[in-house]
């Protein structure tokens, strides 16, 4: 990496660390820590419980998708145990470190135990990641089309359902357009090309649009691309549930579209550098989503705080048995791609 890529890499994880620790400030400045503290220990343990179980298990279901990602089905070598033990460090490591350390972490932990190369252990987190990015985009949408927010609630002068349903729309419509581009990603790029002015910056936007489009490569074949997307609908479906199931854990009495919008709000909250476990971040995106469907400011932080918490334990006492069963460290790596 040379000295001017460190820099912008520096320079970026500065300020998305400068912004996370604005954002913590911000959550906290004003609130009434006695009033959230009351809403804590109010908490229903049974369904509470059922949501940590929930919120877990989508790290073993991004098993057999990275399987399919990695193109490796029916390769003995490669054992399930292998990449669940790579995810499981990769993930602790994203809690723990800064700058999504555990992305890299999670390559280097499935080269030393199933000997799959860097380089396609690197591609295939990338378009991991798109896939995650565009399954969580479409729940967020259909969240937000059919999102029940309290007539009251405003932004500026306009209720907040009619905001939330023009955003849910536009989402729809950009998921669609990512799915038929990736289909016909040629005429994709040239029409990009087409459209942006003749700048030097032209050039890179196109690069980069290219490569995105690479990263949707799975959509051109319908048979590869349904039981991906079939398992990238599953991860996020599930996890939104444990959101769901930890409404009833608080009393909040709120419909299943009020967790999709809140895994939304938090998965944009959070797709900046942060700093580790996404602390104030986290929070913040949380116990906003929920003020907009009426829930105290007091409650929507318990719940936040409560949910981060929990949530957090399994898979970073998971990940480090795994570290530690492994041989894997949890320094971030040094790594270059040949």
């Amino acid at each position: 990496m040379t000295l001017p890529s460190r820099l912008v890499r520096a320079t970026q994880l500065l300020l998305g660390l400068v912004i996370a620790a604005g954002l913590v400030w911000l959550v906290f400045r004003h609130e009434d820590f006695a009033s959230v503290w009351r809403s804590i220990t109010t908490v229903r343990i049974v369904p509470l419980v059922g949501a940590v179980a929930l919120a877990t298990l989508p790290f073993a279901l991004r098993v057999p998708r990275w399987r399919l990602l990695l193109g490796r089905r029916g390769d003995a070598t490669l054992s399930d145990a292998s990449l669940w033990h790579a995810i499981a460090i990769g993930f602790t490591a994203n809690n723990i470190l800064p700058a999504r350390a555990g992305e890299l972490l999670r390559v280097v932990a499935v080269n030393r135990l199933a000997k799959v190369p860097i380089a396609t252990g690197l591609s295939s987190v990338a378009v991991e990641r798109v896939l995650d990015a565009l399954a969580a985009l479409g729940l967020f949408g259909i969240g937000l089309v059919a999102a029940h927010f309290p007539a009251t609630v405003m932004i500026g002068d306009k209720p907040v359902a009619t905001i939330a349903t023009r955003i849910g729309v536009v989402c729809l419509v950009a998921l669609a357009a990512a799915v038929i581009a990736a289909r016909h990603r040629e005429a994709a790029v040239a029409l990009v090309a087409r459209m942006l002015p003749r700048r030097p910056f032209s050039a890179h936007i196109v690069a980069f649009a290219d490569r995105v489009l690479v990263g949707l490569g799975a959509f051109r074949d319908p048979r590869h691309a349904a039981p991906v997307l079939a398992w990238s609908l599953a991860v996020w479906l599930v996890n939104a549930s444990a959101f769901y199931l930890a409404f009833f854990a608080f009393g909040f009495h709120l419909p299943f579209t009020a967790a999709l919008v809140v895994q939304g709000v938090l998965l944009v909250g959070i797709a900046a550098p942060q700093l580790p476990g996404y602390i104030g971040t986290f929070e913040a995106a949380i116990a906003g989503a929920l003020y907009l469907y009426g829930v105290d400011r007091n409650a929507g932080l318990a719940y936040a705080v409560v949910y981060h918490v929990t949530t957090f334990i399994p898979i970073t006492t998971l990940g480090v048995w795994s570290a530690v069963r492994t041989g894997v460290g949890m320094r971030p790596p040094q790594v270059v791609a040949s």
